[in-house]
């Protein structure tokens, strides 16, 4: 006999996204002279995954030096560059966003919930055909999306799925909240140990990162060396270097020479620098290098800090580059910002770097251990409940939740 959500789901249709959704194409362009003020939401203000909010900008339109997207209450704004990263948010309230992002207007008949959803879900990224070519992003287009297909079953079942949903992806909000927390208290520690120095530090205190480290830019291999199974080395590529440390397991992999290993190979006590990024915010993001007994390599778009015997440890450097002071005074007057905000290994060996002692790095490097083995329980837990999510996902937009 089936189960009440499978009778619910009897009716369920297949149907296109551009069945439920209308673009909104509204453009605020500096040379229409707008003004009065408006609330910014660009990329960097959507949580990964979630959809969740983590800050907006309240500008003067009559400031404006490019494109903006206009959205309402309601609307669904997808940012369609690296889809993989799933920054699809629920407007809140009206206001701009970037012209990087599309704007959807959901039909009244169906949930915003669960569109919203079926939109960051491993389904629509495998279902939906991403495009990708020499020099730029990955990216699709609202054509492409329009013609994705969907499983629609009644209204009432699309929110009886995204309450689901929603609760368990709660969970792993939880998570990430507490190892959240635990980063804080290292930044914390940090602070307390180096904070003063680093605030009052000048020329003669510091030494230039070229001095301390050896930087190495990353590898470019062509489309036809990637692997389609489990042969070859995984690679670093941006979207696996978003949380401060590269999580091994699931990156792609590269059909790559034993000279290139021993070239581009990482190690734990390497970091690795983003060279560029879509906003200031993300370029010279460093990352850790996890420990692990399998080779490691590190694309393009990175440069690699190796750092030289006896002068600094990579987590103590770690902290130190992703600090707000030493980003404000230090590495953003060598981020160009254009299209793709970036920083060069010439420009980052000349980021000056407090350097404390030997034995006071490594006193912070034993607590960030003590640390890091609640970090790791945490996320072992993570893990499990990302594969919970992801199980129910498939089941939810295959019909079968």
């Amino acid at each position: 006999m089936n189960s009440k959500a499978d009778i619910g789901l009897t009716f369920a249709r297949t149907c296109q996204l551009g069945d439920l959704l209308d673009f909104r194409s509204e453009i605020v362009h500096p040379k229409d002279k707008p003004t009065g003020s408006s609330i910014f939401v660009g990329l960097e203000h959507i949580e990964r995954d979630t959809g969740v909010r983590v800050g907006a900008e309240h500008i003067d339109l009559s400031d404006l030096t490019g494109r903006r997207a206009r959205f309402f209450s309601g609307d669904i704004v997808y940012g369609y560059l690296r889809p993989y990263l799933n920054k699809v948010w629920i407007a809140e309230f009206d206001g701009i966003c970037s012209v990087d992002q599309y704007v959807f207007i959901v039909r009244p008949d169906v949930d915003r919930d669960y569109i919203a959803r079926f939109l960051r879900s491993d389904h629509f990224l495998e279902t939906a055909p991403i495009g990708s070519s020499p020099g730029q992003l990955p990216r699709i287009r609202t054509g492409e999306i329009a013609a994705t297909p969907i499983v629609l079953p009644s209204l009432a079942d699309q929110r009886r799925i995204a309450a689901i949903l929603d609760a368990a992806d709660n969970l792993r909000r939880i998570r990430r909240r507490a190892l959240k927390l635990l980063d804080d208290l290292v930044q914390s520690l940090f602070m307390e140990m180096f904070g003063r120095e680093i605030s009052l530090m000048s020329d003669r205190s510091t030494k230039m990162l070229g001095e301390i480290v050896d930087l190495q830019n990353g590898a470019y291999y062509p489309a036809d060396l990637y692997s389609s199974t489990q042969a070859g080395t995984e690679m670093v590529h941006m979207s696996d270097a978003f949380y401060g440390v590269v999580q091994r397991g699931s990156l792609r992999r590269v059909m790559a020479t034993s000279a290139d290993v021993q070239k581009y190979g990482l190690s734990q006590s390497d970091l690795i620098i983003a060279r560029r990024s879509l906003n200031i915010e993300g370029a010279a993001k460093p990352c850790l290098i996890p420990f692990s007994g399998e080779p490691l390599l590190y694309e393009s778009s990175f440069v690699r800090l190796r750092p030289r015997k006896g002068t600094i440890r990579s987590p103590y450097l770690y902290h130190y580059l992703s600090l707000p002071l030493v980003r404000a005074r230090e590495l953003a007057r060598f981020i160009t910002q254009s299209t793709i905000s970036g920083i060069n290994q010439s420009n980052l060996s000349k980021v000056r770097v407090f350097v404390p002692p030997v034995a006071a790095q490594e006193e912070f490097c034993r607590a960030v251990e003590m640390v890091d083995q609640n970090r790791q329980a945490h996320a072992k837990s993570l893990e499990v409940l990302g594969h919970l999510f992801s199980s129910l996902q498939a089941r939810a937009f295959s019909g079968r939740l």
